[in-house]
């Protein structure tokens, strides 16, 4: 049974980068649409051959939201720079807060699709935790996916994490409507993620309601 869950769990978490590369690269190509729409603008002003101060002013928030599109592709080279990196080492002392946020960004562009808002409450002061942090990200994945394919249009998941009793906690909550016969995992999420949070070392529950809490236990 144990190597039964590795391979699923094995599988599973290569799917899980995959689509974290599918949302980048879609998301990266959005930007670029817009940079050389944008660029094509300012060509077709330039060939008009006028040079008035409403043009420069039009210019001017032109290249504004050039800039704007290539800061926000800048922001997600960043993302997923350290969401690689942390596949370097099966195990690393690392900032829950930053893999959350990280994940939370490449995953955005799903959230958008579904019209669902995805809310970070993260505790600042957390301390860092020892332990696989890919194997974090692709844990909270799990939850999140399912929530995303579930959960109805303009509903609301909420991720909090905060210390507690020597760990830190990650409680991820879904406000909204289930969407009736929706293809969810259903029994098959708790088993996968049994199988994870036993190689993290650290303890998964399910709340009242639609929460699941993670615990990861702090550096002794």
């Amino acid at each position: 049974m144990e190597s039964k869950n590795k391979v699923d769990v094995t599988f599973l978490h290569l799917r899980f980068i995959g689509k974290m590369l599918a949302g980048f690269t879609h998301e990266i190509k959005n930007h670029l649409a817009i940079v050389k729409e944008s660029a094509g603008l300012i060509g077709d002003m330039i060939q008009l051959g006028k040079s008035t101060q409403n043009d420069s002013a039009q210019y001017l928030e032109i290249v504004r939201s050039i800039e704007e599109q290539i800061e926000k592709s800048t922001a997600h080279f960043t993302y997923l720079n350290r969401f690689s990196h942390r596949m370097d080492t099966p195990l690393s002392t690392f900032s829950v807060n930053d893999s959350i946020e990280e994940l939370a960004a490449l995953l955005q562009r799903f959230a958008n699709q579904k019209r669902i808002t995805i809310e970070k409450d993260f505790q600042n002061d957390l301390a860092p935790v020892h332990s696989n942090p890919s194997m974090l990200q692709f844990l909270v994945f799990t939850f999140l996916e399912e929530m995303l394919t579930t959960l109805d249009k303009n509903s609301r998941i909420t991720i909090k994490t905060e210390g507690s009793n020597n760990a830190v906690a990650i409680r991820i909550t879904a406000e909204g409507n289930i969407i009736e016969g929706a293809p969810g995992t259903g029994p098959m999420l708790y088993e996968i993620g049994d199988a994870v949070i036993q190689q993290l070392g650290g303890t998964l529950s399910r709340e009242t309601g639609k929460s699941m809490v993670i615990l990861l236990p702090l550096l002794s």
